[in-house]
C-alpha cells in the first residue's frame, strides 16, 4: 500500500556550487521531519540525472556562482514535468527572478532565510504554491506581465505572415544567407528578396535582425 501524500516525506535534491555550504544545508535539512534528502551535489549534471530517475518532489538549487541559469532550470522541469524547483540566491534583480519563474521556478529564498522559512517554502511549492520574497514580488509580477504583453503582441504580428514567409524567417533565424535560402527552397534571388521584404513590412520592422528578434519573443514561454 502506498504512503498517503499527507505523511509521505518530501523527496529533495540539493544542488549548490559550494560543497561546504551544500553539506551543511543537507545536514540541517536531514534534521527536519518530513524531509528526505535524496541527493546533494555541486554539479548540475548529477542533479539532472537524479531528477530523470524520478521520485523527486523538489529540487533546491543555489544559482549564485553555479553557472546554472533559466535554461538549466528549464531542463530539470523537462526531465520531470511534475518537479517543483526552489532557488537559493541573494540576487535582487527582478529580471533574473522573472526569468527563473518563466523557467518553472516556484520558490525563491535568500541564503539568510531561516531554516523554518526554507522548509515552509519547500512544502509550499510541492503543494503547488509560489513563494517569492515579499519585497520583490510586485516587481517580478510586473516583469512577467510585461513579458506576456510583448509575447502576445509578437504573436499577433507573426500571425500576419504566410507559411512561406514563416519558413524564410526561420531560415534567417538559423543564420542562413539569402543565397542559401534560395537554394534550399529553389527560389530565385528576386523571389527571396521579395519574401523578406514582405516579412519586414508585415512585422513593421526595418531589418532582418529585428524580425528575428520579434520571432524569438513570440516563442518565449514562461
Amino acid at each position: 500500500m502506498s504512503t498517503p501524500e499527507a505523511v509521505r516525506p518530501l523527496r529533495l535534491t540539493l544542488l549548490h556550487p559550494q560543497r561546504i555550504w551544500a553539506e551543511s544545508l543537507e545536514s540541517m535539512l536531514r534534521g527536519w521531519p518530513g524531509i528526505d534528502v535524496v541527493m546533494t551535489h555541486t554539479t548540475y549534471q548529477w542533479t539532472w540525472g537524479a531528477v530523470t530517475r524520478g521520485d523527486i518532489d523538489v529540487s533546491l538549487v543555489g544559482i549564485d556562482g553555479s553557472g546554472v541559469g533559466p535554461q538549466q532550470l528549464k531542463g530539470l522541469r523537462k526531465a520531470s514535468p511534475g518537479l517543483a524547483i526552489v532557488v537559493i540566491s541573494d540576487s535582487t534583480d527582478p529580471d533574473v527572478m522573472a526569468a527563473t519563474v518563466r523557467a518553472g521556478v516556484r520558490g525563491w529564498v535568500r541564503s539568510s532565510a531561516s531554516m523554518g522559512h526554507l522548509v515552509e517554502t519547500l512544502h509550499g511549492v510541492r503543494n503547488g504554491e509560489t513563494w517569492l520574497p515579499p519585497d520583490v514580488t510586485t516587481t517580478v509580477l510586473e516583469r512577467l506581465l510585461d513579458a506576456e504583453k510583448t509575447r502576445t503582441a509578437s504573436r499577433r504580428a507573426m500571425s500576419k505572415l504566410s507559411q512561406r514567409e514563416l519558413e524564410i524567417l526561420d531560415c534567417l533565424a538559423q543564420g542562413m544567407t539569402r543565397d542559401q535560402i534560395g537554394q534550399h527552397y529553389r527560389l530565385s534571388p528576386h523571389t527571396v528578396r521579395t519574401h523578406i521584404n514582405h516579412v519586414l513590412r508585415k512585422l513593421g520592422v526595418h531589418s532582418t535582425l529585428a524580425a528575428v528578434s520579434l520571432a524569438n519573443k513570440s516563442q518565449t514561454t514562461r
